[in-house]
């Protein structure tokens, strides 16, 4: 299992496929202080 993050801790790299075919890198496509991710599992 991962550790956790805590307050402070920077977030690892990781790539996400979007819907349209593309691609993102976070953090380094979101430069900036804050990054805060919202996941949905939707209900169907």
């Amino acid at each position: 299992m991962a550790n956790k993050l805590v307050q402070g801790d920077k977030i690892p790299s990781i790539t996400f496929e979007l819907i349209d075919g593309g691609t993102i890198r976070l953090p380094d496509e979101m430069p900036g202080r804050y990054l805060a991710l919202l996941f949905y599992r939707g209900n169907w």
